[in-house]
């Protein structure tokens, strides 16, 4: 059982365990640890001998995502990613603040917080506003995902002026930029569905079946 349970909170999927005695097991023709048709089985070590289904469901903390900057895109960003289950913190100047409807909280600067942890999610779109600061503080620890949304052009004069500045190559490997999956998205509600989707794909990597990955279910 703890096994299982560890295993759900590490990929996120829910799990059906049949307990049952071992000669009931044998019946069928299976053992502790088989898998058949979606159901785990395992022994019933109790005197009782009696059998029992558990259904493991994980509930897992929302990924934190931090959306630095006040552009279009950003705004659009932090209005879509919580309907895709993400707590989203906006990082941008309190006179900003006001652009955004219902952010789960907003920080006044571009300084992440330290407590954030190495899952987050981070977005830089700042539209030449404080884009250096922004990017040195979504690259100071390490992220799931970190990404810039902006041309591939900016973001490379960008990394140039980080380096010069310190910030050591192999985090500025992990920077997407540009943000997003290609779709083709020219306006702001466009790229910000395309960086959420980029979101997504990297928060769900791993915990699909392949069956599902197969057919390409979500």
């Amino acid at each position: 059982m703890l096994k299982a349970a560890r295993q759900s909170l590490s990929d996120g999927q829910p799990r059906l365990i049949s307990v049952q005695p071992k000669d009931v097991l044998e019946e069928h023709g299976l053992k502790a640890g088989d898998a058949h048709e979606g159901v785990l089985y395992a022994n019933n070590m109790c005197p009782s001998h009696g059998t029992m289904d558990i259904f493991v469901e994980p509930i897992l903390p929302r990924p934190q995502l931090y959306v630095c900057g006040a552009s279009p895109v950003a705004v659009a960003i932090a209005a879509i990613a919580p309907r895709m289950g993400f707590f989203v913190s906006v990082c941008a100047p309190v006179t900003d603040h006001a652009l955004f409807g219902e952010a789960d909280r907003l920080v006044d600067g571009y300084e992440i917080p330290a407590e954030s942890g190495n899952g987050r999610y981070v977005i830089v779109s700042t539209q030449g506003r404080g884009d250096t600061a922004a990017l040195k503080s979504a690259l100071a620890t390490p992220s799931a995902y970190v990404a810039f949304v902006g041309s591939r052009k900016k973001a490379a004069v960008l990394k140039d002026e980080l380096a010069a500045a310190g910030v050591l190559p192999a985090q500025l490997e992990n920077l997407r930029a540009p943000a997003g999956l290609d779709l083709g998205a020219i306006t702001p509600d466009e790229i910000a569905l395309s960086v959420v989707a980029e979101m997504v794909e990297v928060r769900r990597r791993g915990q699909r079946h392949p069956e599902q990955q197969q057919e390409g279910k979500l």
